[in-house]
């Protein structure tokens, strides 16, 4: 079999009864096999172990092969209640005959029959990939090809600090495994892959990074953004309708780190229009005057106010399972240009004229001012880097005092 099997072995199934059978604390008089590694190559070597007796000068242990019947092998004499021995493939046998202190033969014990089996060394020839980016939403799937490596191999990642077990192990052939890890297991830092078989055997290959391919995470965010004026003069001039004309575009950068509350900044350009033409509840008219019963506040017919917001937020967001899904809370502050159709004339009570009568007030939109900025939202993954964003914005404007509330829906690519 070449270099690949190493031709010492192990016990695999030691049958003590009687005489022969111990059950000692210390290690060295323990039943069973272990892999000497001290002169290079792994030398497998065998204990046998019986009770110790009292009044023993030494035991005299017989221990025969099977070939097509039972021959002597060898025998040995230990003072010890075990012998190391290092023997190759095939079925055995021992007994045990004590001497006592006048160095007489005692009665022997009955034979004991154990088997020898083949180890294969395992071997790794590569690994598929050989990175896990915590930054990618991917599965953990390590690929392995390699040879003799079994259902019973023992496989994982390990250095130093850590060791990550795969949650599952598909082996093909003797020559290949797919192991599967647990995101929320892996723990940044350079791996080697590690394999021991049955027998004791192993081997390991390096060079397997767990760790951020960027430090930042970037999302580029399109969206629609209607408004609802829910305060302060532009309530008063609009009334608290729904306006749709509303578009906003974002790019947000997050750190790479997973921590349980993530930070980082967002730069927001958004586009509002604010028209009775364009809400979704129509304007009555009786004999030509604006008319909306209720105390409640309209416009105009053809008053008209653009917003063109400029927004700096600080997001922070809580991730749950690596990102399928999030909750993002955010504020911050900016520059709002207002531009309006002309003067924007409102009076505050049920009836609105037109041509100036009866007019209360007269505000200029035409001019900056700044704003600030509380939101909340939930961030969903449709497929691979894209995602879904869903929530509300509150902004406050320093003119006139208003206050819009902005429901939001986003598309969302994170790259």
């Amino acid at each position: 079999m070449g270099n690949k099997v190493i031709m010492f072995l192990f016990a695999v199934g030691f049958l003590f009864s009687g005489l022969l059978y111990a059950q000692q604390s210390s290690p060295e008089s323990q039943p069973g096999y272990y892999v000497d590694k001290s002169a290079g190559e792994p030398v497998f070597k065998q204990r046998l172990v019986w009770d110790e007796e009292e009044y023993v000068l030494y035991y005299e242990v017989t221990i025969q092969i099977f070939s097509g019947q039972y021959r002597d092998y060898r025998v040995e004499k230990t003072k010890n209640n075990y012998i190391e021995i290092s023997l190759n493939p095939g079925r055995y046998r021992y007994r045990v005959t004590p001497y006592d202190l006048l160095e007489r033969k005692c009665d022997s014990s009955d034979w004991e029959e154990f088997s020898i089996t083949t180890a294969f060394r395992p071997e790794i020839y590569k690994m598929v990939p050989d990175f896990f980016y915590m930054d990618q939403n991917k599965r953990r799937v390590l690929q392995i090809s390699g040879n003799n490596i079994f259902e019973d191999s023992v496989i994982y990642l390990r250095n130093e600090e850590h060791t990550l077990i795969p949650i599952e192990k598909i082996v093909t052939g003797n020559s290949s495994v797919k192991l599967t890890f647990d995101d929320y297991t892996l723990v940044p830092g350079t791996y080697e892959i590690y394999i021991k078989n049955p027998g004791g055997l192993d081997t390991s290959l390096g060079g397997f990074f767990i760790g951020y391919h960027n430090r930042l995470e970037t999302f580029i965010k399109v969206g629609f953004n209607p408004v609802i004026p829910s305060g302060g003069e532009l309530r008063d001039i609009f009334g608290p309708y729904l306006y749709y004309p509303g578009v906003t575009f974002r790019l947000e950068s997050l750190s790479s780190e997973r921590v349980s509350f993530k930070a980082g900044m967002e730069f927001a350009l958004s586009i509002y229009y604010l028209h009775n033409n364009y809400s979704i509840k129509p304007i009555q008219y009786i004999s030509g005057i604006q008319y909306i019963s209720g105390n409640e506040y309209n416009p105009y017919l053809n008053t008209g106010i653009s917003l063109t917001d400029f927004a700096i937020n600080v997001p922070m967001q809580i991730r749950f399972n690596h990102l399928q899904n999030a909750i993002t809370f955010s504020f911050g502050f900016g520059i709002t240009i207002f531009q309006s159709s002309g003067s924007v004339n409102y009076y505050d009570d049920d009836y609105y004229y037109y041509n100036g009568y009866d007019i209360y007030n007269e505000y200029n939109y035409n001019q900056s001012n700044g704003h600030i900025n509380l939101g909340i939202s939930g961030l969903f993954l449709v497929s691979g880097s894209f995602y879904l964003e869903t929530g509300f914005d509150f902004t406050y404007y320093f003119i006139g005092s208003s206050v819009l509330i902005k429901p939001k829906i986003n598309l969302v690519w994170k790259i």
